[in-house]
């Protein structure tokens, strides 16, 4: 049996000195391919990883979250209209700042009209003193204070004493009545009028009682005084030397003497018992007065705070129209102007003559307002017998004092 030759070596087999991974290249004919040679490194995993896993849960829950916030805040408009953003700018405002002016000082007018040019709004409030001026005296905030405009400013205005009521003095004596007024602060006028009450006693008052007055205002008070001697009809004849007296028509007395000579008949015409007040506020002072004589009434001033000219008649104690005795005193109130002129004290004129008393009120810068006033004493007669206000009243500077002259008849 002979043996198969050996093949020879094939030329592409390795050597020793060639690599020694080297493809094959013999394959047999109609054999099932050769395999495919594995990739270089480890094998892929086709598994999910559980990075990749957690990732995905995260993503699926943040889309769930945006869906549902979605279906929230839209829950409620599912008919409406698709939805418009609007942008909205908004501007902060600038704010106008103003310097406060200084007020104080000025009339209130004025600092009102100061403080509203500036677009400040004024709050007034009202301080009362004894001598008010009608000025600012403080403010609120200060001057030269940086504020916004439409920022309230508060005054302090000087307007007036404190009021108190008239208290009732009718039927007291007049020491009484002016303790009483004193201790409310007022002070008192004493004209006296002729009355059936006893000498002495206070008869009416004005203002009437329940009045509110200004503390250190002034009430006149009007004091009975004694009754006055009756002048009668007298006739003399010279029949007789003898007198003899009989009695007169109307219960009067006639009394007849002997002298050599002329008869001489004297009548004095019978006073009139009620007079009727006339209107004079708004009146001058003087014209007041002489409106007040010629009706038969006696006029008794008090100064008084106003904003009318100095001189003008603020109020009168009785209306228009009101019946009151014959030369009864009824008060009236004047003006001491809108500057509030200082103050003088009246000094006393009564029993001076006309020309006397004017030298004496001038000395203390004041006027001086006359009216005649019957007196039935001769030595009277061209002289002062009463004044108003009293001795030791006030009156401002340039201010007129009423002086009664006496007239004889």
């Amino acid at each position: 049996m002979s043996e198969t030759p050996t093949p020879p070596p094939d030329e592409t087999w390795p050597v020793p000195d060639a690599p020694t991974t080297v493809a094959r290249s013999d394959t047999l004919v109609g054999g099932p391919p050769p395999p495919v040679p594995p990739p270089e490194g480890p094998p892929p995993d086709r598994r999910v990883g559980a990075g990749m896993l957690l990732g995905i849960v995260v993503v699926a829950l943040a889309v769930a979250g945006a869906l549902l916030a979605w279906y929230l805040t839209h829950r409620h408009h599912h008919h409406s209209s698709p939805a418009t953003t609007t942008v909205v700018v908004r501007t902060t405002p600038t704010v106008t700042k103003v310097t406060v002016p200084r007020v104080v000082g000025l009339t209130e007018p004025k600092a009102l009209v100061k403080l509203a040019s500036l677009g400040l709004r004024p709050k007034e409030v009202y301080r009362a003193t004894k001598k008010p001026t009608g000025l600012v005296v403080s403010q609120n905030p200060q001057e030269a204070t940086s504020v916004k405009k439409g920022t309230q400013v508060t005054l302090v205005i000087d307007r007036g004493a404190p009021k108190v009521a008239v208290p009732n003095v009718r039927g007291l004596s007049l020491s009484a009545a002016q303790a009483k007024l004193s201790a409310l602060g007022l002070s008192a006028t004493q004209t006296q009028v002729t009355s059936t009450k006893p000498a002495g006693t206070v008869v009416d008052e004005a203002p009437a009682p329940g009045t509110s007055l200004a503390k250190g205002s002034s009430v006149t008070l009007s004091v009975a005084k004694a009754p006055a001697t009756t002048t009668t009809p007298t006739t003399t004849s010279a029949t007789t030397a003898a007198t003899t007296t009989t009695a007169a028509p109307g219960g009067g007395a006639t009394t007849t003497s002997t002298r050599t000579g002329a008869t001489t008949t004297t009548r004095t015409p019978p006073q009139p018992t009620n007079a009727t007040v006339p209107t004079v506020t708004g009146q001058t002072e003087q014209a007041a007065v002489h409106a007040f004589a010629n009706a038969g009434i006696l006029a008794s001033i008090v100064f008084v705070p106003g904003t009318d000219p100095l001189g003008t008649v603020e109020q009168q104690a009785k209306p228009g129209g009101s019946l009151v005795r014959y030369h009864s005193h009824v008060q009236i109130n004047i003006s001491r102007g809108p500057s509030n002129n200082p103050l003088e004290s009246v000094p006393n004129i009564v029993g001076m003559t006309l020309q006397q008393a004017v030298s004496t009120l001038n000395s203390h810068s004041l006027r001086l307002i006359y009216v005649k006033y019957t007196v039935t004493s001769s030595a009277q007669a061209g002289k002062i017998v009463q004044q108003s206000p009293l001795q030791g009243g006030r009156a401002p500077q340039n201010g007129q004092v009423v002086a009664f002259l006496g007239a004889f008849r």
